[in-house]
């Protein structure tokens, strides 16, 4: 395999797949350790988290990524170099100002503006974090812009073993014995996975770069910071304006499910449900396309720049086809199977409600990341930011105006609305750049029709074995949908959907 985006997706995927099947266990034991109210409870420490890590490294590592892109293609290997130096000086400075700031304001933080004074003590214990997230969110974008996916992916498995670890191992303990103090321990094992994978990161790129270095030579670094800063200051900014909006939705869900007639108790606990629950596994296929997204942007930067137009449409078509085809075949999965994952996973018929009407998102969130990262690989950041405060906005209207009245069907009806305005605005803005969209039965009729048409085959043998066998549901579960994922694959193959040249350089 010679193509590096190829391998860079296979090794990101395999990895972000082994990390969420590991995550999905976490996620089984943490329901069942903190209970839906303070399942609740500790998702609503995240959109500050989001906020902090916006300012201080989204953004830089975006640039990072793009500009060791640009100057490996150039040879320029001392320069990579100095701006590694410059982007997580930059970035750890900016985190350690949040870091104080969140440790002391945790309290008006948690009360004012989560709403819930409760989650004070988990602001506090996770502002601890920023300063190592910083370094590692740097280190990951030059791996990133290097198409070396190693580091980052063996980083990601590492935080993910190192957080489940402790926090299994905390719940044992006396002094985590209720619910309470479980959700500080799963925030505290957060942190420590993260400054695991801060440690081997920051060796693993020192003994790269003293090695890289060794023949290097000198070169002129002259307005590498300018545009380092040109790069990051409006991704940061348009993404800060995304993560308050993402914010202010999840702050405003609970509260609205509150007017609608819920107590606070069954409102955090629905949240919890929506947000520790269903959503996670409507998330879950998502490797492949989020390993592809974050390798396209430095590979639609490189053929850019080369001027090679034809060979950046066959990525981008590329990373469309394959985007769709895994959310279709997602789709179906969760239509069909949604109420039997709710109930064998969670023990919990609501998740599996969920799971079932969240089902449509698969091919639009999947496609919508695709296409946002080719976007921003265009050097037009602005417009991906457009339609995703668009759809943003769409979701917050819907939230303040529908759910008082429909409760949580309205967050729903919110999330499927929003993201297909977003993954409209996107496909339209891709195809005037690129015009790289394959014919649409390669990437839409056929796939949709392998996967939806043996999917109802496969959910009467699942009945059939349910009834038939002693099996546990979640075994049976992983045998039908593996031998479905199977037989859709060898259908994409026989009906030339999958090519073996698909992948060439």
């Amino acid at each position: 395999m010679k193509n590096a985006i190829l391998k860079g997706t296979i090794l990101l995927t395999v990895t972000g797949l082994i990390t969420r099947i590991l995550g999905f266990y976490y996620r089984i034991c943490l329901a069942d350790a903190l209970g839906a109210e303070y399942l609740g409870i500790y998702q609503l420490v995240f959109p500050v988290y989001g906020i902090c890590y916006t300012l201080y490294a989204s953004g830089i590592q975006t640039a990072v990524s793009k500009l060791v892109a640009e100057e490996n293609s150039r040879g320029n290997v001392t320069l990579t170099s100095c701006l590694m130096r410059r982007s997580m000086l930059l970035a750890f400075g900016i985190s350690l100002v949040l870091s104080i700031l969140v440790y002391f304001g945790a309290e008006p933080c948690a009360r004012y503006f989560l709403m819930e004074s409760r989650a004070s003590d988990s602001l506090r214990i996770l502002s601890l974090v920023f300063p190592f997230c910083a370094v590692t969110a740097c280190i990951n974008g030059y791996y990133i812009g290097c198409k070396k996916t190693a580091v980052p992916a063996f980083t990601q498995l590492l935080e993910q073993v190192v957080r489940i670890g402790f926090v299994l191992y905390l719940v044992t303990l006396p002094s985590f014995s209720n619910e309470e103090s479980r959700c500080l321990a799963a925030v505290i094992g957060l942190v420590l996975g993260e400054v695991a994978s801060n440690i081997f990161n920051s060796i693993a790129y020192r003994m790269h770069r003293t090695k890289l270095l060794r023949h290097a030579s000198p070169c002129e670094t002259a307005g590498l910071t300018k545009r380092l800063l040109a790069l990051s200051v409006p991704l940061s900014l348009n993404r800060l304006i995304i993560n308050i909006l993402h914010s202010v939705e999840s702050v405003f869900i609970p509260g609205m499910l509150r007017l609608s007639g819920l107590t606070n108790s069954d409102a955090l606990s629905l949240y919890g449900i929506l947000n520790g629950m269903a959503i996670p596994f409507i998330l879950f296929p998502s490797a492949i396309p989020g390993a592809l997204s974050v390798l396209l942007l430095p590979a639609v930067s490189e053929n850019l720049d080369e001027k090679n137009r034809p060979r950046l449409n066959h990525c981008v078509g590329n990373a469309v086809k394959y985007s769709v085809v895994i959310g279709l075949f997602s789709t179906a999965v969760f239509f069909y199977f949604g109420r039997d994952i709710g109930n064998a996973v969670y023990h919990n018929s609501l998740a599996g409600d969920y799971i079932r009407i969240l089902s449509p998102l698969c091919p639009l969130l999947y496609l919508s990341t695709t296409l946002g990262s080719v976007i921003n690989g265009l050097g037009k950041p602005h417009l991906s930011f457009f339609t995703t405060v668009a759809g943003l906005l769409v979701r917050l209207a819907i939230i303040v105006f529908v759910v008082p009245k429909s409760g949580i069907y309205g967050v729903l009806i919110g999330l499927l609305v929003s993201q297909l305005i977003s993954t409209l605005f996107d496909t339209i803005l891709v195809l005037k750049y690129c015009k790289a969209f394959p014919p649409v039965s390669e990437w839409l009729v056929l796939p949709a029709l392998f996967a939806f048409i043996p999917a109802q085959v496969f959910v009467l043998l699942y009945r059939f074995l349910q009834e038939e066998t002693p099996l546990s549901s979640i075994l049976l579960l992983l045998l039908t949908c593996g031998i479905y994922c199977i037989f859709y694959i060898a259908l994409l193959f026989l009906g030339k959907i999958i090519r073996k040249e698909d992948w060439k350089d």
